[in-house]
């Protein structure tokens, strides 16, 4: 069986021409100190990390477990038996005819009628 070179056949000026380009574009030679640094730093890269025991996921944990205690801890209790309080800008909104009488306010505050008749609906059901 005859092996037959697929690449495309170069004349010898455009070889040496290849050749003088790659030699130009080559990394210069390490020396044995920088194949030595190279050999650690790639060994280091390549090995499995050392193990650290059961001490790092029971230290992660714990400190998960903490953090949820103190979200659930600093969280303002509810009382359910109490109704909400309106806010002042929410008593403002749907009270504002309730609350003072129309000659009282000024025309730049007062609610159009569309709002207060929607404000109406809420209040009373």
């Amino acid at each position: 069986m005859k092996h037959r070179d697929e690449r495309p056949q170069t004349d010898p000026e455009a070889q040496d021409f290849a050749d003088r380009l790659a030699a130009h574009y080559a990394p210069p030679p390490w020396t044995s100190a920088e194949r030595a640094s190279f050999d650690a730093a790639l060994r280091a890269r390549i090995e499995p990390p050392q193990r650290r025991g059961l001490l790092v996921p029971v230290l992660a944990t714990a400190a998960a477990v903490a953090l949820v205690w103190a979200g659930f801890s600093l969280r303002p209790a509810r009382d359910e038996s109490n109704p909400v309080v309106a806010s002042a800008w929410e008593s403002e909104l749907f009270l504002s005819s309730d609350v003072s009488p129309l000659d009282d306010r000024d025309d730049s505050e007062a609610l159009p009628d569309d709002y207060l008749a929607i404000a109406s609906l809420f209040m009373d059901g």
